[in-house]
Parts: C-alpha cells; sequence; structure tokens
C-alpha cells in the first residue's frame, strides 16, 4: 500500500512538473514574440517562483481550509497570501538587484511593478481556484463512485449470504431423511402391494417419484427443467386423490409450452402444497383451481381456493411461504412479483416470474 501511494506520489511529480515547464515555455515564447526579447534569468525565477508557490497555497492549504467556512475568512487569507508575496517578491527583486542577475531597476517605476505584481497574483490565484475545484469535483465524484462501488458489493454479499442461507436450510431439510432407507422402504412396499393390493401400488409409485425429486441433489445453478415441476405438481395431486378416493375437487390446467425453461426446485410445488393443508377441497360449488400460464418466457401461476373452515384446518405459520419468498427474492431479485388476497372464506395467490 505505501509502495503504491509513493508510486502515485512520483507519478504526480513528474506530471506537475512537465506541465509546469510547458507553461513556462508558453509564456516565454509568447513573451519573445510580442517583445523581441528573453528578460532575465533572475525574472523569470522571480515571477514564476512566487506565483508557483502562491497557486499551491491556495489550493493545498487556503481554499481546503476556508471551505464552508464565513466568506471573510477566505478574504483574510487572500488578502495576506497578496500582502506575503509582495513583499516576497521586491525582496527578490532587490537581491536580484544587488547580484546582477536582473537588467533593469523595476522600483524606478513603482505603480508599474506592484501593477504587475497584482494582475499576476489575480492570474496565478485564478489558475489556482479553477484547479482547486476541478480536483475536489473528481475526489468528489470517486467517493460517491466508490459509495456505490461499496453499496453494490454489499448487496451481492447480502444476496450470496441469503442464497446461502436457503440452500443451506433445504439442505438441512434434506438431510432429516435418509434417502437411501426412504427409497428402499417404498420400493420394497411398492414390490408388496404388487401381489397384494394393486390398487395400492400406483400411488405408493407417486410417492416415491415426488420423494426422489425434492431430495435429489440440483444442478450447480440450483434450478431444474420447468417440465419436471410441473410433473411433480401433477403427481402431488393425484397422490392426494388416491387419499380421498377421488373426491377432491381441485383442477390443474396449463398454457404455453413450457420448452427449456429452468425453475428453481418447489417453486411452484411449495404453494400447491398449502391447498391440501388449508383448502376446502370438498365444496363441488367453489372447487380449488390452479392455473399455469407460460407466455414467452413469463410465467403467472396462479390458486384460488375455498378455505377450510372445519376442525380439521391446520393453522398457518407462514414459514413456506415465508422461506419461498426468500427463495425468490434471491434467485430473481427483480423478476418477479407474488400476490395474496384473502378474506374469511377465500384465498387467493398469484406468482409472475421471469424465467
Amino acid at each position: 500500500m505505501i509502495f503504491a501511494k509513493s508510486i502515485k506520489t512520483a507519478r504526480f511529480y513528474r506530471i506537475s512538473a512537465l506541465v509546469w515547464t510547458l507553461f513556462i515555455l508558453y509564456e516565454t515564447l509568447i513573451t519573445y514574440f510580442i517583445a523581441r526579447k528573453f528578460g532575465a534569468f533572475g525574472d523569470y525565477v522571480n515571477s514564476y517562483m512566487v506565483n508557483i508557490l502562491i497557486f499551491y497555497v491556495n489550493a493545498n492549504i487556503v481554499l481546503p481550509y476556508s471551505y464552508k467556512k464565513p466568506k471573510y475568512i477566505l478574504f483574510l487569507l487572500i488578502l495576506l497570501e497578496f500582502v506575503l508575496s509582495t513583499l516576497f517578491k521586491f525582496a527578490m527583486v532587490a537581491g536580484f538587484l544587488y547580484l546582477g542577475l536582473t537588467h533593469e531597476n523595476p522600483f524606478n517605476d513603482l505603480v508599474l511593478l506592484i501593477t504587475k505584481s497584482t494582475w499576476r497574483f489575480i492570474y496565478f490565484m485564478g489558475l489556482s481556484t479553477g484547479y482547486w475545484f476541478a480536483l475536489n469535483i473528481i475526489v468528489q465524484r470517486k467517493e460517491i463512485s466508490d459509495l456505490e462501488n461499496n453499496k453494490l458489493v454489499n448487496e451481492l454479499n447480502k444476496q450470496q449470504l441469503e442464497k446461502k442461507l436457503v440452500d443451506s436450510e433445504v439442505a438441512y431439510l434434506k438431510s432429516q431423511i435418509n434417502p437411501h432407507f426412504l427409497f428402499n422402504t417404498l420400493n420394497f412396499l411398492y414390490n408388496s402391494s404388487i401381489r397384494t393390493s394393486p390398487e395400492l401400488s400406483k400411488p405408493i409409485l407417486l410417492l416415491a417419484d415426488i420423494m426422489r425429486y425434492a431430495l435429489t441433489e440440483t444442478p450447480q445453478n440450483g434450478k431444474v427443467d420447468l417440465s419436471d415441476e410441473v410433473e411433480q405438481i401433477i403427481s402431488f395431486i393425484a397422490i392426494n386423490q388416491y387419499r380421498y378416493d377421488h373426491n377432491l375437487n381441485l383442477s390443474f390446467d396449463i398454457s404455453g409450452d413450457s420448452g427449456d425453461f429452468k425453475i428453481l426446485p418447489l417453486i411452484l410445488l411449495t404453494p400447491v402444497e398449502n391447498i391440501f393443508k388449508y383448502a376446502d377441497l370438498k365444496s363441488a360449488e367453489y372447487p380449488a383451481k390452479i392455473k399455469l400460464e407460460l407466455i414467452n418466457n413469463q410465467l403467472q401461476f396462479m390458486i384460488s381456493n375455498k378455505k377450510l373452515k372445519t376442525r380439521r384446518a391446520v393453522k398457518s405459520h407462514g414459514i413456506g411461504l415465508k422461506n419461498l419468498k426468500l427463495r425468490l427474492d434471491t434467485y430473481y431479485p427483480n423478476t418477479h412479483h407474488i400476490d395474496i388476497s384473502e378474506n374469511d372464506d377465500q384465498y387467493i395467490f398469484e406468482l409472475q416470474l421471469t424465467l
């Protein structure tokens, strides 16, 4: 860090030296073309050494110190600069005259000397002020840019942390069941049911498919085929129809082509599962409806059902929905929208998602 800072400092000095050299050369040539002669060495030293010193004192000390302070402080400091620089210039002129480093005695016309000194002071003060403003704007823009970058980095870190949290929760839930033990048991029950109760074999097979989908490791990007998610919804509805002897009033309508779209697993299955906990699925007058519509890469998913009011209704803790929103916020931060409307009798869930 120190080495990098020293490199930047050395570069700044090199650039400053080059700019001042070009500036002095420019003014010298202009003066020569007008007066057809060069000045004495002492004249150049006296003119530029003091004025360059004024330039940096004003830009690095006076203006930063007086910034956002009462205006009279800036006025007093500039007046002090003018007085001290003028006295210093006069002292240098006197010294150069004594050493013979200047051709003419500027004290012969004191009014002209003061006028020239004042004009040069104002000129370099203007350059210094412009330099300070430009540098200040650059620094402020860099600070704003750094703040925005830090904000973006913090937001990205937050999203990554939330993603890891969701993934760890899902992994924890999966770890509660030994998949091999579960699938071996379901396989045993399926084989046994084929011989003893063929009607029971199909729901066991559906359950095995659902559990395999829920417990199987997802790809590295965390998404699965949308068609697989849809297939699990169909299987989930089917197995529950077996549970209730096909007396559930529930429909699942699909429009559009799922194609090669990918989606987070259980995003659609989670709200469907809630139907079988909180919905009245025995009502023929108000059947539960699930609709999935795909238009290009826009997914619209809606669930509407009558609320269950019997003692069998399970009290909702909102954990599944909270986890669903967290996963959507993490993986689809600006491309999804959930809308839930309900009253004492009706519940409607709507999800809009850009795949």
